[in-house]
């Protein structure tokens, strides 16, 4: 395989191979028009129609919901590598006066799924235009990924036994590094975690005779001290576990009804799947007694689980070469970031390799509404993720 860095002449062979022009503005299109996890269907047509134009040996367009993958074989076989990004956006208003800003009300692309996406666009132009010399290529366009959903419906699906990986890799842009720096990390890249809703029923009763209900609001009440209580003696555990109250709700909204439910809503999370789901029993434990003691019934539900993404060391190794190979400034993490990625789900499946993309000192956090993906860094990932699939299918 060639290297393509620096290669944007137009081949006159290929009347499909664009340049960076063309990727920015399909960028630009993306990201006017974002869509919510699961309800990705015109993000699914675009990426469909351009991925087409490459020829790849074999289009599925519809995996484990709006998913999109790509299949590119080589001449001799060899092992399968699988290159994830993401499609979905987030419910932000978009408050920037871009000339392609958001179009959809309210939706808006603020981590950046669609510079990951377009980078995985590129990477099929060059493959359109010559697949590897043995292996297989996946280029796998995943749904749903804010909400934890994505990558366990590709999972499940039985269509993902014909995309099944050897390994797989996947990147996120990080807002606070430098533009173009490659950041990874043995083990643990991005947190565990998942939202746990605690709701107990008692009894309701008019206003004006609340003695002959049986109100959870002082249940309610002592349980959320309790539980601030606890998240401040997980401070002490490491690696970081930990949870927060986002959301409660007691009774209706009205003034003539004592209320009889009442919810907490949790956010756990763990740098370590084992410890996630211990501090898991422990608080569940605590509101199955405490709902007892009172005489209430109590329920859970889990919601939007995302695994660790622990990256393996080989990969790791990997994504250091390709970084050195391509003259690249790189490092190793600190800690892991303490935000979520679905990609480690893939984990369970292959090897996995996660790196971070800096995308600039002063570019807006992640999630921020004034954040937009830059657009001068989506020749690197396309750099490396070539490399990687260089490395891996020809060493």
């Amino acid at each position: 395989m060639k290297q393509f860095k620096n290669y944007w002449s137009r081949n006159q062979t290929n009347p499909y191979l664009c340049g960076m022009e063309e990727l920015i503005q399909l960028r630009h299109l993306l990201h006017a028009h974002p869509e919510l996890s699961e309800h990705e269907a015109l993000t699914n047509k675009i990426l469909n129609e351009w991925v087409k134009q490459t020829h790849p040996d074999r289009l599925i367009e519809h995996i484990g919901g709006y998913g999109l993958a790509a299949i590119y074989k080589g001449a001799k076989p060899g092992k399968r590598i699988l290159i994830r990004g993401d499609i979905d956006a987030l419910h932000i208003t978009e408050p920037n006066p871009l000339p392609y800003r958001s179009q959809n009300d309210g939706v808006s692309h603020k981590c950046g799924h669609d510079g990951h996406s377009t980078i995985l666009c590129g990477l099929a132009q060059w493959l359109g235009e010559q697949r590897p010399d043995r292996g297989e290529v996946v280029l796998l366009f995943q749904p749903a990924e804010e909400t934890g959903q994505g990558a366990k419906a590709i999972l499940e699906d039985p269509l993902f036994q014909d995309i099944k990986p050897d390994m797989a890799y996947g990147l996120h842009n990080l807002p606070g590094f430098p533009k173009g720096e490659i950041r990874f990390k043995q083990g643990c890249f991005a947190a565990a975690s998942f939202g746990l809703k605690l709701c107990f029923e008692g009894r309701t009763a008019h206003a004006s005779q609340p003695e002959t209900g049986k109100s959870p609001s002082e249940l309610m009440a002592v349980l959320i001290h309790q539980l601030e209580k606890k998240r401040e003696q997980l401070k002490e555990v490491k690696p970081l576990t930990t949870f927060v109250i986002t959301h409660a709700v007691l009774g209706e909204e009205t003034f003539g009804v004592a209320p009889g439910h009442a919810e907490i809503w949790l956010t756990l999370r763990s740098f370590d799947d084992h410890n996630l789901e211990l501090m898991a029993d422990q608080i569940l434990n605590l509101c199955k007694a405490r709902a007892k003691d009172n005489l209430f019934d109590f329920s859970f539900s889990e919601h939007e689980s995302f695994a660790a993404t622990n990256s393996d060391e080989n990969c790791v190794k990997t994504i250091e070469t390709a970084a050195k190979n391509l003259e690249l400034p790189y490092g190793t993490l600190d800690e892991p970031f303490r935000w979520s990625e679905d990609f480690g789900r893939f984990g369970s499946v292959c090897p996995i390799g996660f790196f971070g993309l800096g995308s600039g000192i002063d570019q807006p956090a992640l999630h921020d509404a004034q954040y937009d993906f830059p657009d001068d860094i989506l020749e690197t990932g396309m750099t490396m993720f070539w490399e990687i699939i260089r490395l891996e299918l020809e060493g």
